[in-house]
Order: C-alpha cells, then structure tokens, then sequence
C-alpha cells in the first residue's frame, strides 16, 4: 500500500515538472490578432489582441505606424485592459488613422500582428485656391481638392472678404459640385474681394483653405436693392420717423452710398423728399403738424452712379401719438364678485376707441393702485389689454388684480393707454381688502437643546395679512431619509407675542423636522422648518418656562447657579465619604 501510494506522488511531480519544463520552453504566441476598424471622427475605438492562454507570463505593447504608444502620457485618449490584450482609443480623429500593431513578449521570443484603422472625417482644406480670371462682377477661381477624409467630397464652399473688413468672411449663396476644381463667382460691384475654399463632405466641412494671394476688384454700379423693413415710429408726438434697417457696405455698390426718403399723407398726390447721405443711419424724423395722421412712405438707395433699378415698396404708417383725451366712467368694485384678500374686481364703461379720441392705436387701460398710507407717488400699474372687434366691443369692461396685500386699505383708479401714452384717469375708489393667512414667520432657529427637548425660537412675519392669532408648532421624527408622521403640538400657542416655544417629550440623540406656522382667523400660512438633533446628555441644558408679563421665554434653571453648585458640592462630599469608609473597611 505504502509503495502504491509513492507511485502515486511520483506521476503526479513527473507531471507537474513536464508541465514547468513545456511551458517555460513555449513560445509566445498570439492565438486573437486585432481585426481592421472603420470609424467616424469622434468615435471610440477597441482593438483585441489574444495571446495563446497557455502564456501566463508576458508583456504587452501597441504600435502606431511602427512608433510605440505610451500610454502613461495620455491615459485620456488611450487605454489598456487584460494585460494590454484590449487596447481603447478614445475620440478618434484624422491623425489616428494608419497601422496598429500589438507586440508580445515573453522572455526572448515575440509575436506580433496589425491591423489597420480608417477614420471618416471631415476633409482636409483644398490647395493652391488662385483667381484665373476677373472680369465685370464675375471671378473664375480653381483650387486642388485634399484628402477627402474617408468620405467622398459632396461639393465646395467659396468664402470672400473684402478690403473694407478683411477680417470678415462672407458665404457664396452656391456651393460648387465635389467633382469639380473650378468655378465661377459672381460679386457685387465696387469691392475689392480676396477668396477661400472649404470642403464637404457627409462628415461636415473642412478648415478654410488659405486666401487667395491676388484680389479681384469690381466696377461700380447702381445699388441693386433697397432698405428692408421699412416702417414708421409713433413714440413722439408731431413727429413722423420713417425707419428701415441699414444696408450693409457689400450692397452700396459705389460711392456716395445715400438714402431717398419719400413720404405723403394718405390720399395726397405729391411727394415729399429728403436725402440722408449717412449710410448708417436708420431712421429720419420730420417734424408734422397732426397727431397719428395715416402716412404713405417709401425708401430707395442711391449712389454717385444713381438710383437703385428697384423701385422701393410703398409703406401705410403713422405720425407719433399723444394723450387720449377719453377717460373711463362709472369706474367701481365689480359688485357681482367677493373681494378676496389678494385679489379685487373691478368694472367700467367702455371708451370710445377711435383714433380721434385715443389719439394713437387704442391698446386697452391701465388699472393704478396704491396703499392708502402711502399715497400714489407709489402705486403700482397693470395693463389691461383689450381684443376689440371692428365696429363693435362690450358695453362693459371687466378685470380683476391679484397679488394685493391683505387686510389693507388701498385706493385705484384706471385710465386708457394707446401704443405709449396714458390718458387722464377715472374718479378714484377706495377699497380694504380682508384678513389673509400670514406670511412665514422670519428667522426659526435653535435657542437650547437637551437630551429630551428643543427649545425654538423665531420672529414674526414680514406680511401678517391681518391680525395674527398666534402659532402652530409641529414635528417629525427623521431616520435616515425618511420622515415620520407630523405631531401637531397642542395646546398651541394663542398669544402672538410669544416667539418661542420648548418642545418636549423627545428621544435622546434624535433627529427631528422642525415647523412653526403665523396663524390669523382666517388659518395659517406657509410654514417655516429646520432639522434638529437632541442632545446626547454629555453637556448640561437649559430649562425655559414662558414669562406672560414680558412675553419672552425665561430661564428657571441654570446649570452652574447657585442651587446647582450646592448640589454639586453635596456629590462630591458623599463620594469622598464612601471612598474613607471603603479604605477603613479594608484596613
């Protein structure tokens, strides 16, 4: 038995010494090469390189283009998992394309495979952009095309600037086929124009070539076009301002780039004329005689060449506006509506909304009102504004203001408004709104703690909405990130002049939410709450009892007071006897 036993023991070293002997004599052997990778730029990018599993030892390393990666030095972009068997590029780009190789060593031997990666990207710029040809208002431009980034050219962007803002690249409304290395571009006259490409394809498009080193300049001519956006202004009274959006200089196409302004009263025959010469300006004003008169008025460009071919668009507009000389009547609380703390409606007659009474584009009225305390010099304004219906609008007008303070007396009166004046008001009313619930009382915080109580204190409300009534106080336990049911404290507090309460009955070292809520008749407001933790009864506490002659919290126990220091003493005589009596004993 013992001899079968040592055969045994024998075949298995015989087996585990083969095993040492094969594989430290086996070569280094990658069993899963990397396989070729297409990509997109922006992409990331995992190639696997398996060497054979009976190789327990070996390093890996990764190639690019025959040059070794560290990848120590941008651990961002590179990255290596299982022993460099998995190799991660991240956020490829064009200069990330070509070979990649993985090379395995162990000992003295080697293995090693490659893999190629072609990343799809945005074109390279084109070359050698050069003008061939300048004639009139045309430019013949060709270019050579660069590396298409893996995905064929779609078409080409001209890109011009021009001697009066070089720094400023314009945009060719066409773009030129991928196929082709010319084209024509046609220019507005009087400029002196240098160019650039870009190449696109499904990626996007390319960096901009670099500029042409000639320019192309062009004739002048007529300006072909006039200002947009045409229109008139009524914000000052007696004025007609005619306005329009300046033409940039890429459109004067000559000098002394000028504006023709024309305008006359709706139905008149003759125009009138003013030339403005400064090409920035935007707007003219001519002093008029009527107020929001109905205007006919146009804009043309011109230069020292002449007047634009295109004749400018006639445009309906209207000199300034003035006071409306109409006020609302009969103006009072909306009796089928309950005033609410913050809120009151109101309602009012009709105005009479044609233009000879508003004075300007009828835009509906301006409700004012003020705290009677205070006086007007303070109110506040709200624009009602009113749809009307041509030829007919409601007898009546209703509307309602919110955000009032409560349990205030307060004055309003309202008046009709056009685009930008305000008429004389209505006769003024006074009104009270009632009692709301108070607003959050001001500054909770902690005064004491103790091992079973929290002793609060707080301020009263900025905005009581009324006579306050008192506090209510309320409370949960919180474990963690949950919250207990709230216990309402009672009896609650009923004197408003009590700002502070102790709350007691509480676990030791425990964690609570804290709420305290103003109270008037009609309920309470938005509570207030903070967390809290009792304490751990390491440290002495306060007691607090509410003092009704001063309406404060006062204290009628101090720890280190003269009742505490007697007690303290008479402790510490006891342990002291305890401890001769516990010697004598002994001896």
């Amino acid at each position: 038995m013992r001899c079968k036993m040592w055969k045994i023991v024998e075949f298995w070293d015989v087996l585990l010494w083969s095993w040492i002997i094969i594989t430290t004599l086996a070569e280094v052997a990658i069993q899963i090469p990397p396989n070729n990778k297409e990509a997109t730029q922006g992409d990331n990018i995992k190639f696997i390189c398996k060497v054979h599993p009976d190789i327990q030892n070996f390093h890996m390393k990764w190639k690019h283009n025959s040059v070794l990666i560290d990848v120590s030095s941008n651990v961002e972009k590179y990255h290596e998992l299982d022993n460099g068997q998995t190799f991660v590029i991240r956020n490829v780009d064009r200069y990330d394309s070509g070979t990649y190789t993985c090379v395995a060593t162990s000992g003295n031997d080697k293995d090693r495979a490659s893999a190629t990666l072609t990343i799809r990207t945005t074109p390279e710029p084109p070359t050698n952009v050069e003008i061939v040809a300048c004639s009139g208002h045309m430019v013949d431009l060709s270019w050579e095309a660069g590396d298409n980034g893996g995905s064929a050219i779609i078409s080409y962007l001209t890109q011009f600037n021009t001697s009066d803002n070089p720094n400023f690249w314009n945009n060719y409304y066409e773009e030129i086929q991928g196929g082709k290395t010319t084209g024509i571009v046609n220019l507005s006259p009087w400029g002196e124009y240098s160019f650039r490409m870009l190449a696109r394809n499904s990626i996007g498009y390319s960096e901009p070539s670099q500029h042409t080193q000639k320019t192309c300049s062009t004739p002048p001519d007529h300006p072909d076009g006039n200002p947009k956006n045409v229109r008139t202004l009524t914000h000052k009274k007696k004025k007609l301002i005619i306005a329009w959006m300046p033409m940039p200089r890429l459109y004067h196409n000559g000098p002394g780039f000028k504006y023709i302004v024309s305008w006359r009263p709706k139905g008149s025959t003759y125009w009138n004329t003013r030339e403005v010469r400064n090409a920035n300006a935007k707007q003219v004003e001519i002093d008029v005689t009527d107020i929001y008169g109905l205007y006919e008025v146009m804009v043309k460009s011109a230069n020292d060449i002449g007047a634009s071919f295109q004749p400018p668009f006639i445009r309906l507009g209207y000199s300034g506006e003035a006071d409306p000389i109409v006020s609302p009547k009969d103006f009072r609380l909306d009796p089928t509506q309950k005033i609410e703390a913050h809120t009151a409606n109101f309602i009012w007659e009709s105005v009479d909304t044609s233009e000879e009474k508003i004075r300007g584009k009828f835009r509906g009225y301006k409700l004012r009102y003020w705290k009677s305390s205070e006086g007007r010099h303070k109110w506040k304004e709200v624009d009602v504004v009113v749809e009307t219906t041509e030829g007919y609008q409601l007898p009546d007008v209703r509307a309602a203001i919110d955000g009032l303070p409560a349990y205030t007396a307060l004055r309003a009166q309202v008046a009709v408004m056009n685009g930008h004046y305000t008429g004389m008001p209505s006769q003024t009313i006074d009104f009270k709104t009632p009692e709301g619930v108070p607003g959050p009382v001001r500054k909770l915080h902690v005064e004491k703690r103790g091992k079973n109580y929290i002793l609060l204190k707080w301020l009263p409300p900025d905005e009581p909405n009324g006579i306050l009534k008192g506090y209510d106080i309320g409370y949960q336990p919180v474990i963690g990130d949950k919250y207990g049911p709230v216990k309402n404290l009672k009896p609650q507090i009923v004197n408003p002049s009590m700002l502070g309460a102790r709350i007691r009955g509480l676990q030791t070292n425990h964690n609570y939410r804290f709420y305290v809520w103003a109270r008037t008749k009609t309920g309470r407001g938005s509570p207030v709450f903070m967390e809290v933790k009792t304490a751990d009864g390491s440290r002495g506490v306060n007691d607090y009892s509410y003092d009704a002659s001063s309406g404060q919290l006062a204290s009628i126990h101090q720890p280190g007071s003269i009742a505490s220091r007697t007690q303290n003493f008479t402790l510490l005589l006891q342990i002291i006897l305890t401890f001769l009596t516990f010697l004598f004993v002994i001896h």
